[in-house]
């Protein structure tokens, strides 16, 4: 899974997690952000650095803090 797919799955994870209120969708976008982002934040800062393999774009090897990170960039440009 590319880290943007990733960024997009956890996202909706939570958007679909925090209550919806009524005009106040800008409100449940952002909390759903922040939620992914602490996520993704839990992962690097309690992960040993590895290499892992991601299945796309032509096979490509990540550092498991590389690929965290990348996500952490995507989550912060939805």
């Amino acid at each position: 899974m590319t880290p943007q797919e990733k960024a997009k799955e956890l996202y909706f994870k939570f958007y679909f997690k925090i209550p919806s209120i009524q005009d106040e969708g800008q409100m449940q976008d952002e909390a759903s952000k922040q939620c992914a982002l602490i996520a993704v934040d839990e992962i690097l800062n309690n992960s040993i650095d590895y290499n892992a393999y991601d299945g796309v774009d032509g096979n490509d090897i990540w550092s498991d803090n590389d690929y965290w990170i990348e996500v952490k960039k995507e989550i912060n440009e939805l």
